[in-house]
């Protein structure tokens, strides 16, 4: 079963991050895991920043968030950018937010 939160509680939150391995970073908003943020080496020495949301329900109008940049304070201002967006379209909405099925339950 999926753990739900309130939007107001997202909408008030901050997004911080949660260094769990070697340029590695969960992403969190009030205590639960949003997205990672991944430093992965590509062709020719060169390294780039994954991102990614993972813990909100994305509605199937929505495209799954995801991409890279070149820097880490790229990829942390496209993954709050996202967030915004997401939780923009989640604000105003019916109930509380379905959170991925893989979080502990409060």
């Amino acid at each position: 079963m999926a753990r739900r939160l309130d939007v107001c509680d997202l909408a008030n939150g901050t997004l911080t991050m949660k260094l769990v391995g070697e340029n590695d970073f969960q992403v969190e908003a009030c205590d639960a895991p949003v997205g990672q943020i991944i430093r992965r080496k590509r062709s020719f020495g060169r390294a780039v920043w994954f991102w990614s949301l993972s813990g909100p329900h994305i509605p199937e109008t929505m495209n799954a968030a995801g991409s890279n940049a070149q820097t880490l304070d790229g990829a942390k201002q496209a993954v709050k950018r996202n967030f915004d967006d997401w939780l923009h379209s989640a604000t105003g909405q019916p109930g509380n937010i379905p959170w991925d099925k893989s979080l502990p339950h409060r």
